[in-house]
């Protein structure tokens, strides 16, 4: 098996963790804690280890925009720093993992009763762009007829409409971009493990020891073991302060706050149209504030896969702890009245939805840069990270854009505390999958031999998806099985292998993980629901699971989804 990435990787992880002393202990499996593991293990010189108590990414890394953007927005804010920040990382986004980091041009509008100039947005959009080093095709262009907008993006709200501008981001499954991440640091030695929950300290260093010692759970068998190591780093996101409560130091005061923390996004039938082969994503001001003379605010309707589109993002207050973040009905009701006003042709309600998804920012306190009993603190906007009083590292912000740069700062402070040769690479080695948009997929990487199962397009959309290797593995198991290479259902593209694949190439262990970050197809029309039952079986027959697992993993799936879309 090729690459191989799967639950028997997560138990031998495990018995590692719980035999084998590490040098730095990441918690946290999101976007910023895959990056620090990756970061550690290009570097070398350090043993690493990172548990998640859930799936990767299944918390707010696997919940957002799927954007990777230079923060347009602060341009109005003068902080241009942050901004020429945020576009580097782009640009080297799009250089480690360019199939999975694509541009996606966005259609800024404006509408009459909107407060900024078309001009001034213009003037805007091309300072933005002069911040990176984009292509010719991705420089920003002001448009004001009607007619040519919507042969860009589809029969919007002509009334009142008095132009765009037209500037370039990108598009990313966070998801698959924060599994690649991972898999690149077990490539070079990282011991990562899902579904492993932190518990408590047992012990901190002393005259006698220089290794912490933490208690942690197998969520999955129940089993209770201690991992130790030099170092503790959290990047457990909205979920730090709940570490922080367990630290020895913790001093009673809050790093994060709540309010306007939580986002949300609504996957709706294409709204977008247009007649070009670019796809176009809309960036709006909505109208539903001014009813309360409120400032407006930005949204994005994204081009979504399988002829979806996504709309988002809110700013209101969790009503609970992290994990029970879900859309409330309000929030539904600002975006899908939005949503409606822009694409009047449409008919927008909660039955048009397809699905739904919720995630928490977190957003750092005023007082998380200031408390003195942290012995270390790096500050930016965006992110700080700091070392307490008792020596365990804490990462407090941080977003999807920016989470390579976080990984290098961090990465900097904990070589030099283990006083190993800092050398990072994690802005020019490429992530495992990557596969350049341009390149064919029979452009010298696949034998002339491959499977000939399989057409040429789904060749290429298992490459762009995969990367070469994961794509192997795949073309592995249709030689052995070519039933493997049949479609899951008849609606969408996945094969059987991917499946098999996501399982054994990606440690995925849930059925939900299967379904809603492995492949997204929780993110298509039916959610996944009617064909649970196929896939759970499936995968069961393939692994030995017993009929009672392969109960337990359908209704578990169709409680989420259902939890899920509570409020719909």
């Amino acid at each position: 098996m090729l690459s191989e990435f799967s639950y028997r990787t997560r138990i031998d992880n495990i018995n590692t963790l719980k035999t084998e002393p590490l040098d730095v202990l990441i918690i946290g499996g999101g976007v910023v804690g895959a990056g620090l593991i990756r970061d550690i293990m290009l570097n070398g010189g350090i043993k690493a280890g990172l548990i998640e108590k859930g799936d990767f990414a299944s918390g707010t890394s696997g919940a957002s925009s799927q954007l990777i953007h230079g923060g347009f927005r602060y341009i109005a804010k003068r902080d241009i720093a942050l901004v020429k920040q945020s576009r580097k990382e782009r640009e080297i986004m799009h250089n480690i993992a360019p199939n999975l980091v694509k541009p996606l041009p966005l259609a800024i509008l404006r509408y009459k009763g909107d407060p900024y100039p078309l001009a001034g947005i213009q003037l805007a959009a091309r300072y933005y762009n002069h911040l990176s080093k984009s292509d010719e095709i991705e420089k920003s262009k002001l448009l004001r007829d009607v007619n040519e907008i919507h042969s860009l993006v589809g029969p919007i709200l002509s009334d009142g409409l008095k132009g765009c501008v037209i500037l370039w981001d990108s598009t990313v499954d966070d998801s698959r971009l924060t599994l690649a991440t991972l898999k690149d640091a077990h490539v070079h030695g990282g011991v990562v493990a899902n579904y492993v929950q932190f518990e408590d300290y047992v012990s901190q260093p002393d005259s006698t020891s220089q290794m912490f010692r933490i208690k942690a759970k197998d969520s999955i068998t129940g089993e209770t073991f201690e991992i130790a190591s030099r170092k503790i780093v959290s990047t457990t996101g909205p979920w730090t302060d709940q570490l922080w409560k367990k630290d020895p130091s913790y001093d009673e005061t809050s790093r994060l706050v709540s309010k306007k923390a939580q986002g949300i996004h609504l996957i709706l039938p294409n709204c977008l149209g247009g007649d070009t082969s670019i796809k176009h994503g809309l960036i709006l001001l909505t109208q539903t504030e001014k009813s309360y003379n409120s400032k407006q605010r930005g949204i994005f309707v994204l081009p979504g896969e399988h002829d979806t589109s996504i709309i988002g993002t809110t700013e209101t207050t969790p009503e609970g702890d992290p994990e029970t973040a879900r859309p409330t009905s309000d929030e539904v009701v600002y975006l899908l009245s939005e949503a409606q006003r822009v694409f009047p042709s449409m008919s927008l309600d909660n039955s048009s939805i397809i699905g739904s998804y919720a995630g928490v920012r977190p957003l750092i306190a005023s007082n998380g840069s200031e408390n003195t009993s942290d012995k270390r603190n790096f500050v930016s906007r965006e992110h700080i990270i700091t070392e307490s009083a008792s020596g365990i590292i804490y990462v407090y912000g941080g977003k999807l854009t920016t989470h390579r740069l976080i990984a290098e700062e961090a990465v900097d402070y904990l070589a030099e505390s283990l006083s190993v040769p800092r050398d990072c690479k994690t802005s020019i080695n490429p992530l495992p999958s990557a596969v350049s948009e341009d390149v064919g997929w029979n452009e010298g990487h696949i034998e002339q031999n491959s499977t000939k199962i399989l057409s040429d397009d789904e060749k290429e959309r298992l490459v762009h998806r995969y990367g070469y290797q994961g794509y192997h593995a795949i073309e592995e198991f249709i030689g052995h099985d070519s039933t493997l290479a049949e479609p899951v259902c008849p609606s969408l593209p996945f094969v059987k292998a991917e499946i098999l694949y996501a399982y054994t190439g990606e440690m995925a262990i849930t059925i939900d993980d299967i379904l809603w970050r492995r492949t997204r197809i929780g993110w298509t029309r039916g959610q996944g629901l009617d064909i649970v039952p196929q896939i759970a079986q499936f995968i069961g027959e393939k692994h030995n699971w017993d009929q009672s697992r392969i109960t337990a993993e359908i209704d578990k799936y169709k409680r989420r989804i259902h939890w899920l879309n509570a409020n719909l």
